[in-house]
Order: C-alpha cells, then sequence, then structure tokens
C-alpha cells in the first residue's frame, strides 16, 4: 500500500511538471512504468503511459506517443474515472496533430463528458482547450473560440501558463477574421506570462503568431523578424512542429524579397521536418511553396517533381479526410449536444443557470480586459404563482417559453440571455452604458407586455420587474447579480412592472 501510495504520489510531481523539461520527465515516466510493472500495478503502469505519451509528443515523438497512449487507454479503461480521461486528452490531441480531427475531438469530448461529470474544472479547461485546437485546426472558428471562451473561465488565476496559451490561441482565432488589434492584445498577454516564466514553446508560439498578424497587416519586415525569432526559440524548445510553418511562412517572405537559396533552404527543412513527424498538412504547404520557388527559379524540372509529391502528399490527405468528414459532422454535432445538454434550460431554449455562471464570467472578464461597461438586467415575471395557480403550470410553463423566446429574440448576438432559476431571467449587455440599459430594460418589460395568450386565455397579462447593474471596480459575476437583485427587490416593492437600479 505504502509503495502504490509512492508511485502515485511521485506520478503526480511529474504530471504537473511534464511542461518544464518533458525529456527528463520521460526518464522518470519510464522509471515509474518499470517500478509499476514489476509490481503488477496495471493502474501505475497507465498513468505512467500517459505521462510518457503526453512527453512523447512534446519531443514531437508522435510514433512512440501513439504507442504509449494506445497502451494507457487500455489498461486505464475500468479504472478510476479521471485517470482515463487524462490518456483521453493526450490521446485526442495526439490524433489531432497528425490529422485525425474526427477521431482526435471524440476522444477528447469523451474527455470533457467525464471532467464534467467529476466537477474538475481544470481538466474541463485543459480539454476545451484542446477541443479548440482541433476545431481551429478544422476552420471551424465559431467552435474553436466557444470552446477557448469557456476553458478561460474555468481557468483559475493558479494556472498561468494555460490561460496564457489560451490568449494565445484566441489570438489565432481573432486573425483569422481580421481582428488584428484584439488578436495582439491576446498576444501581449499571453507573451508576458511565457516571458515571465521562461517558456520558450510558448514564446515561440506568440512570437510566431504575432508575425502572422503583421504578415496579415502589410508589415513584412516586422513580420520576417518575428518568425525568425520564432524558428530560433522553437529550437531551444525542441518543438519541431511548430518550427514547419514558421519556416515555410518565412521561406514566402524571403522570395518577394529575392532572396531565393535562404527560402530554399527553409522550406527544404520545413518538408523534411514534417515529413519526419508525419504531418501531411505542414508537407503540403512546403511542397506547394516549393513549386511556385522553382518556377520563380525558371527550373521547370525541378518544379515538376515538388508538384509530383504535393499531389502525392494531397492524394493521400484527400482520401483521409473525405472518409472522416462525415465522422466530423457526427462529432461536431455531438459536442453540440453535450454543450446544450449541460448549459440550455430545456424549458425556454436559453442558457439555464450554470449556462450563465460560465458566460457571465466570460463577459466579467472581458469587461476587465477591455475596460467596456457591462450592464444586468435581471427580470422577474410579476405573480407568477398567480398565473399557475389560476391558469395551471402548464400554461406557466407556455409563459416562460414566450417569455424566453422575446427574451431572446431581442438581444443582440454579444449579448448573455438566459433563465436564472423559476420566473426570472437574466439579460447581460457587454458594452452598455447605464442609460442603455434602462433603454433596453424598458423595451423587453414592453415586449413581455405586448405578448398575446389569446390561445391560452384571452384574460391572462403578464407583466415583468427588473432590476439593474452595472459592473464596478473590484465586482465579480456573483456580486453584480447580487447588485441587480437588490434593484429587482426595489422595483418589486415600488409596484411592480417597472424598472429600478
Amino acid at each position: 500500500m505504502a509503495a502504490d501510495a509512492d508511485l502515485s504520489s511521485r506520478f503526480a510531481d511529474a504530471w504537473r511538471g511534464r511542461h518544464q523539461d518533458p525529456r527528463a520527465t520521460l526518464e522518470v515516466a519510464e522509471g515509474l512504468r518499470d517500478e509499476a510493472t514489476a509490481a503488477g500495478d496495471d493502474l501505475s503502469v497507465g498513468r505512467a503511459l500517459t505521462l510518457a505519451g503526453a512527453c512523447h509528443v512534446a519531443l514531437n515523438d508522435y510514433p512512440a506517443a501513439l504507442r504509449a497512449l494506445t497502451e494507457a487507454r487500455s489498461l486505464l479503461a475500468d479504472g478510476p474515472l479521471e485517470d482515463l480521461a487524462r490518456a483521453q486528452v493526450e490521446a485526442g490531441h495526439l490524433n489531432v496533430l497528425i490529422g485525425d480531427h474526427p477521431g482526435g475531438t471524440e476522444l477528447l469530448l469523451e474527455a470533457l463528458t467525464a471532467y464534467e461529470q467529476l466537477d474538475d474544472r481544470p481538466g474541463q479547461a485543459f480539454t476545451l482547450n484542446r477541443i479548440g485546437i482541433a476545431f481551429y485546426d478544422h476552420g471551424e472558428l465559431d467552435d474553436a473560440e466557444h470552446a477557448y471562451a469557456r476553458a478561460l473561465a474555468l481557468t483559475s488565476q493558479d494556472d498561468e501558463v494555460v490561460a496564457a496559451g489560451l490568449h494565445n490561441n484566441l489570438a489565432k482565432v481573432q486573425t483569422a477574421r481580421g481582428g488584428y488589434d484584439q488578436a495582439l492584445t491576446h498576444l501581449r498577454a499571453a507573451r508576458t506570462t511565457f516571458t515571465a516564466l521562461d517558456e520558450q514553446r510558448g514564446l515561440a508560439m506568440t512570437l510566431h503568431n504575432a508575425g502572422v498578424v503583421y504578415e496579415s497587416t502589410g508589415d513584412v519586415a516586422r513580420a520576417a523578424e518575428l518568425y525568425a525569432e520564432s524558428i530560433d526559440r522553437y529550437a531551444r524548445a525542441g518543438h519541431e512542429h511548430g518550427a514547419c510553418e514558421a519556416r515555410t511562412r518565412l521561406a514566402r517572405l524571403r522570395m518577394g524579397d529575392g532572396q531565393l537559396v535562404d527560402a530554399t533552404r527553409l522550406l527544404t527543412e520545413a518538408y523534411e521536418q514534417a515529413e519526419r513527424l508525419g504531418v501531411a498538412r505542414e508537407q503540403a504547404r512546403a511542397a506547394e511553396v516549393l513549386v511556385e520557388l522553382h518556377e520563380q527559379r525558371g527550373d521547370l524540372a525541378e518544379a515538376l517533381q515538388w508538384a509530383k509529391r504535393l499531389r502525392t502528399v494531397e492524394r493521400r490527405s484527400f482520401d483521409h479526410d473525405s472518409e472522416q468528414r462525415l465522422r466530423s459532422l457526427q462529432v461536431r454535432f455531438q459536442l453540440d449536444q453535450v454543450v446544450r445538454d449541460s448549459i440550455t434550460d430545456a424549458l425556454t431554449g436559453i442558457l439555464n443557470r450554470r449556462g450563465l455562471d460560465r458566460a457571465l464570467e466570460d463577459r466579467v472578464a472581458a469587461a476587465r480586459e477591455t475596460g467596456e461597461p457591462l450592464a444586468l438586467i435581471l427580470l422577474d415575471l410579476d405573480d407568477f404563482k398567480v398565473i399557475n395557480d389560476r391558469h395551471s403550470h402548464s400554461v406557466g410553463d407556455e409563459v416562460l417559453r414566450d417569455v424566453g423566446e422575446a427574451l431572446r429574440s431581442r438581444s443582440r448576438p454579444t449579448d448573455v440571455c438566459a433563465r436564472y432559476g423559476g420566473e426570472e431571467f437574466v439579460v447581460a449587455l457587454p458594452g452598455c452604458d447605464h442609460d442603455d440599459a434602462h433603454a433596453v430594460a424598458a423595451t423587453l418589460g414592453e415586449a413581455i407586455r405586448s405578448l398575446q395568450w389569446d390561445h391560452l386565455d384571452p384574460q391572462l397579462q403578464v407583466t415583468a420587474s427588473a432590476g439593474i447593474a452595472m459592473l464596478a471596480e473590484g465586482m465579480d459575476a456573483h456580486g453584480l447579480l447580487a447588485a441587480a437583485d437588490r434593484a429587482l427587490y426595489e422595483a418589486k416593492s415600488r409596484g411592480k412592472d417597472q424598472v429600478q437600479g
């Protein structure tokens, strides 16, 4: 028993420090595996293999990672849910890296469900980050941003590396959408943390992604500097995969400057790295630019050879991707369903209390970061008990459904609309000042008063009281709701069907 406890303790210590020195941690993992194997402790063997797989991924040895994580999942299948979820996250992320987005996302989805059952917020955040990477890599920006935002809301202040990584990933989404200022804001936040922690891999990513921003805005010289620095940082961190795209991007800029020899070197290195790692997408990117480069040099024979290699890589990728496209849609539907069931009110179709908590944390964090105002309206249907008693609970449910739809249809995409509980509803308004919030509350009150109930009871009338609160310095999401609740109490005490706050 004491030996088991010692193995568990040493595994936990190694797992926490796996990002700092993956090569040294891999040695620890292999030692733990050998000890656990000798002791016949399959659970500890599975844990050690999960750790080894994570280290192999960090060291870009994907075949070894796949072997370790496949065995780990087999050994942990009947073990504690937390251990299986951990292995599924690592295996899912690996699958995404090697191009199996649906297979990887399916594993990540299973892990997310497990972490939600365990109410493990760090586990949920870590998994959602990996899900966001899968969706981003597959071009699903909305799903990626949703996953990253949820992960950031679940991340504690102590998880600095995780939060910085999420800011880096959100920057990539903003860049893809053309939101360059927002992207740079996220990257500055990430770089500050990575610099303070001397986290070379994180610094390489932020430099690389800042280069993409500057290239997109036409500052080619600055972009080239950032790509070159990121390649150097990637080398220090031993992260070959990250360097592939940076080399290809820098090579394209070198071509534009006429530096064809340097561009050829960069592209050849990128292609060979990607081929060694088994990353077809990066192979194809490098080969495509090599075709252009040799055409530019007038070497049509060499261009033709690279075009043949490009077709081979693309054909392999296409055959693989075409088989998976349907699976991707299925996995996405499953993820949407899990999210919808966990954060959506079944009666009204808008967010439930759990969904509100998450979304409101996101909006509060965003308001803190941007300095924009955040208003919150808490509405309560007046005398709702009378409606239930006089007209039946089924009529009451119909009223709640219609009120929920009235609020949702009048909300902006950036607003948060939720059923707070019972007959109470919340609408959070990012970027809305006090006067605008009053105007919105008055409009929503009028919309509720104007709803027609002839199909239920021509005599039925429904009104709502509303309390307004503004996010203040030092106030969190809970404090904002409490302030709105006090304003709502005042509206009720003054005669109902009015706005206070």
